[in-house]
């Protein structure tokens, strides 16, 4: 048996949600980061890429798309009352695991100092997106190595202090292990989503918000209590990743 208990991110008091791509926070958490909000946590935002490749409008220029998609962003975010953002501005598309990239993510959580980190999941089955499984893996390492001063210590002689993170949870999961009743936030999920225009329009709009509503609905079945609909995490302390066989278990 695995002597840690799942950490409650509801007592928490500093939340970072770090995405890929604008919109991947309000998919994976949209209506948990909204209870989160309600309930006095401190909600930051750090995406990624900065969402250029995300158009097939052939009239639209990359800098129009980028600045679209962070218009998008703001308004998604204010509508689950989160204004906190961090932007690194990767190439979409076009992320690779180096050094640049561990060394930013590091810096952003010293800086904000979170208690828990939300990210997507990059061990996801048949996940086939390269940003998604990148930037989970390197929120993972960066979970890990913020408390370490020996890791990026060149932060250190800027002012920066080493942050230890209690936890990181992965939205978009096969293996969740914690239920949350968002029956009172799911509205606020889907107007989010709906912010993101230049993504979610027309029949496809129809599509993605049906399909998140039956899975909630599916997840609700596992959560506490009786609820209408449920978003579900993976939720483990920074010890278990590395080198844990039963961490899949907890």
């Amino acid at each position: 048996m695995i002597p840690f208990e799942i950490p409650d991110p509801f007592n928490m008091k500093r939340a970072l949600f770090i995405q890929p791509h604008p919109d991947d926070n309000e998919i994976g958490a949209g209506a948990t980061i909204a209870k989160l909000v309600s309930s006095g946590v401190d909600v930051h935002y750090l995406t990624v890429t900065d969402g250029g490749s995300g158009s097939n409008d052939a009239n639209l220029s990359t800098r129009e798309v980028i600045d679209n998609r962070r218009k998008e962003q703001k308004e998604a975010g204010a509508l689950l009352g989160v204004n906190k953002y961090h932007w690194l501005d990767f190439p979409d598309g076009h992320l690779y695991d180096n050094e640049e990239l561990r060394a930013k993510l590091v810096g952003v959580i010293r800086k904000v100092r979170p208690d828990i980190i939300f990210t997507v999941d990059p061990w996801l089955s048949y996940e086939t997106h390269m940003d998604h499984i990148i930037t989970g893996k390197v929120a993972s390492f960066a979970a890990r190595t913020s408390g370490n001063f020996r890791f990026y210590p060149e932060q250190l002689q800027e002012g920066i202090k080493p942050h230890s993170v209690q936890a990181i949870a992965y939205y978009t999961t096969n293996n969740p292990n914690t239920f949350i009743n968002v029956d009172r936030f799911w509205e606020q999920k889907i107007k989010a989503i709906q912010a993101h225009k230049s993504q979610f329009t027309g029949e496809y709009l129809t599509f993605v918000t049906n399909y998140f509503a039956n899975k909630a609905m599916q997840i609700a079945n596992q959560a506490d209590g009786e609820c209408r609909y449920a978003e579900c995490f993976k939720i483990l302390p920074p010890i278990l990743l590395h080198s844990n066989v039963d961490a899949i278990d907890m």
